[in-house]
């Protein structure tokens, strides 16, 4: 579980794809190549936690919204990452699905949720991109 989830403004990153390339039938592999565009270490993490959410999810048949623990989260990350990485997780999950939307994290309920936030933001980009060329 990350020790604070507070807010921040990203320093760096830079999100890079070529438009005739986009699809709607992308994996979440090319999806993460989008987002994760010059960092192998945080994609390859974001896509082994995010699959291992929803896999999880549907083995315990928890319905609609995928969710698991944060004790789930964090035995998972102790047990599938190395150390080192451990806290690349952590980062990744605070810093970057987090905010983005990917994940939702309800401390009340102690449990990180697969939202559909990340879809909503770029679809109301999409839309303030339109309005503006107008």
């Amino acid at each position: 579980m990350p020790r604070r989830i507070i807010k921040r403004k990203r320093k760096s990153g830079k999100m890079f794809f070529e438009a005739e390339k986009v699809s709607s039938n992308m994996s979440l592999k090319d999806i993460m190549d989008i987002v994760f565009t010059n960092s192998e270490s945080y994609k390859e993490i974001a896509i082994i936690l995010l699959e291992w959410i929803k896999n999880k999810s549907n083995e315990e048949k928890r319905g609609k919204i995928k969710w698991v623990t944060t004790s789930e989260l964090s035995n998972y990350i102790n047990e599938r990452l190395l150390k080192r990485r451990r806290s690349a997780a952590y980062n990744v999950i605070k810093n970057y699905l987090i905010p983005l939307g990917f994940l939702e994290y309800r401390p009340s309920e102690s449990k990180y949720v697969l939202s559909r936030d990340f879809a909503g933001a770029l679809k109301r980009l999409a839309e303030a991109y339109i309005k503006w060329m107008e």
